[in-house]
């Protein structure tokens, strides 16, 4: 390999009965998806990628390991969970995989044996892991050596006494191994055989994204390689033209897959940039999330999707899902619909919804959650309040009627063209939400108290999953020039440049969809630092209690591996003691945890607990 390595990587490939003319797979300096049906070479690909890359800078030169995991990964699990060599048992004893010597090669075992022996070894690479499970399913897990070889445990975090892996969901063994390998900073290149295997869809989205964040060119210490082979659309990461080239398209194991090349002409094309801002929407996992976004046609959802995309609001990964209606009549009835199966359900309407009549307010107002709401903003019921509501914006309508109607002339009305004898009913309301002081003088007055009072409404029905437009139709927060377009062109053409957009002047430009999107997909973090808390707190103390002015760093090292085992590998201590008091320092020994506020020093009169809480405050981005 030369001195640079030269992206993309042409992989040569067998063809079935074509020996002498031998295919290829162009790889990327990050993650490259095969997909295709079952028999067209994927997997012969991915083995011969494997030992491609073996010789890539970043990971020959570096020393780091290519590591591959089969489809049949949970194998070494199985006889512990099913019928697998005898037909009438099941072998009873807690389920154990690979052995002491194992441990020296164990990125050469390609099922989730070789994954479990280096998360056993290395407390970092486990905490890693833990923080993610945590999140997903409110488990840990522990190790142990036994006469038969590694044993796995599973400790529910919300109560309950710790099982062998043996009666854990085959998905959440795959989840640990999936990411255990992923976040192994040692391999330089993954590559995975359907990782998708008994992972709910969700957790398949939640997936790709854990490998998007490592992807990259090896030569970077903290990025891999990674190369996957999968039959799952969640899996797909085709978000963007850009996306395009990391694809390889299987059709027949008799021809060479085809890949669109990263110059090609094509990718510059605007009309199919919006196509595939469209391809992201997939209606169908709507039935599949745990909640649901109802929102007025293609275009919102256009907006929307790709919205929580750039700002990383992980929708799929959240459990949720946008779905669009024909029309603010449809809202009633989708959303039953959706209760009735048991999903959360959220509404972004078109504010004619508000305008125009009370049924999509009555619709949240009959929820059993709404009385509690309604009494605290000290009314009987959320119909009622919009009913006086709808009286008074009559009244201010037919107060400054010359004002009103002059002005509504001027404003896009974008909503549905059922009743255009309500337009400047709509447009009245959009300006008071948005514009008060855009009346003319006598107006202002009336129209921010009237302003006041429907935001009051407003946010309590965010309460319950309702939310509105407040500048009247999605198309009204765009700010572009292309009206000639039609509604959905148009969405994705303004959608495709949100990749180039600040991240803060989206949000402050699309509140009102960020705020539907956040009840629906509440942004959690994978927050490392609840776990980084209390092993740093507990070794500190130990430390303190122990040391003396003297004490070497191998001593308070000691200590602390005493005090929290192997997870005191992920910290080193460093005694800064005078003649005046006890002071450790203390750094981040991992790689795998960078914190801007380590190294420190910490004094032994301080309050341990409060300092450790300053230097890993939580929510942790990566």
């Amino acid at each position: 390999m030369s001195d640079e390595q030269t992206w993309p990587l042409k992989v040569s490939i067998t063809l079935v009965g074509q020996a002498s003319s031998p295919g290829a797979v162009v790889v990327q300096p990050g993650l490259t998806t095969l997909v295709g049906p079952n028999g067209t070479g994927k997997t012969r690909a991915l083995r011969a990628i494997k030992s491609a890359v073996a010789s890539v800078r970043g990971i020959s030169d570096k020393g780091r390991k290519v590591h591959f995991l089969a489809a049949g990964r949970a194998s070494p699990m199985e006889q512990f969970r099913s019928a697998v060599y005898d037909p009438n048992s099941i072998q009873q004893e807690d389920a154990a995989v690979g052995q002491t010597y194992h441990q020296s090669q164990w990125w050469d075992l390609e099922s989730i044996t070789g994954v479990l022996l280096a998360l056993n070894q290395r407390a970092d690479l486990r905490l890693k892991v833990e923080a993610r499970l945590q999140q997903l399913f409110d488990r840990s897990i522990d190790f142990n050596w036994s006469q038969s070889g590694l044993t796995v445990a599973i400790s529910p975090m919300l109560g309950g006494s710790p099982y062998a892996a043996n009666h854990e969901a085959s998905g959440v063994l795959q989840l640990i191994a999936l990411l255990a390998a992923i976040h192994n900073d040692e391999i330089g290149a993954l590559l995975i055989d359907e990782p998708e295997i008994s992972l709910h869809p969700q957790h398949q989205a939640f997936i790709l994204e854990e490998m998007q964040r490592v992807a990259g060119d090896p030569i970077n210490a903290g990025k891999k390689l990674i190369v996957v082979a999968t039959h799952s659309t969640a899996l797909i990461p085709l978000r963007s033209l850009s996306e395009l080239p990391s694809i390889a398209f299987f059709s027949s194991a008799l021809r060479t897959p085809a890949q669109v090349n990263e110059s090609d002409e094509i990718l510059r094309r605007s009309k199919l940039s919006a196509l595939m801002a469209r391809l992201s929407a997939t209606h169908r996992m709507a039935v599949f999330a745990e909640r649901v976004l109802l929102v007025e046609g293609p275009s919102d959802e256009i907006i929307a999707s790709q919205l929580a995309s750039r700002l990383n609001q992980r929708l799929l990964a959240r459990n949720a899902q946008i779905l669009p209606v024909t029309g603010k009549g449809e809202f009633p009835e989708a959303a039953k619909l959706f209760r009735l199966i048991g999903k959360h359900v959220a509404v972004l309407a078109d504010l004619d919804a508000l305008a125009d009549d009370n049924a999509l307010v009555r619709d949240f107002s009959d929820l059993p959650e709404a009385s509690a709401v309604a009494e605290s903003i000290g009314r009987t019921s959320l119909t009622d309040l919009d009913k006086d509501l709808r009286t008074d914006l009559s009244k201010f309508i037919a107060k400054h009627e010359t004002a009103v109607v002059a002005a509504a002339n001027t404003y896009d009305d974008w909503s549905s063209s059922e009743s255009t004898s309500l337009s400047v009913r709509r447009v009245t309301l959009a300006r008071l939400l948005t514009e008060p002081n855009s009346f003319e003088i006598s107006a202002v007055a009336d129209a921010s108290g009237l302003r006041t009072r429907f935001e009051v409404l407003l946010q309590a029905l965010s309460k319950l999953g309702c939310f509105f437009l407040r500048r009247g139709a999605i198309e009204n927060y765009y700010g572009d020039e292309a009206s000639d377009k039609n509604k959905p062109d148009r969405a994705a053409a303004v959608a495709a440049k949100f990749g180039s957009s600040e991240p803060s002047e989206l949000e402050r430009n699309y509140a009102d969809v960020l705020e539907a999107l956040t009840l629906v997909a509440p942004n959690h973090r994978v927050d490392e630092d609840l776990l980084l808390r209390p092993k740093l707190g507990a070794a500190l103390s130990a430390a303190f209690l122990s040391m003396t002015a003297s004490s070497s760093d191998e001593q308070l090292n000691a200590i602390a591996r005493a005090t929290i085992g192997s997870h005191a590998g992920v910290f080193n201590l460093n005694n800064r003691s005078d003649n005046k008091a006890l002071r450790i320092k203390v750094d981040i020994a991992s790689p795998l945890f960078k914190r801007e506020s380590f190294p420190f020093e910490i004094g032994v009169d301080e309050n341990v607990n409060m300092v450790v809480l300053k230097k890993l405050p939580g929510s942790q981005t990566e």
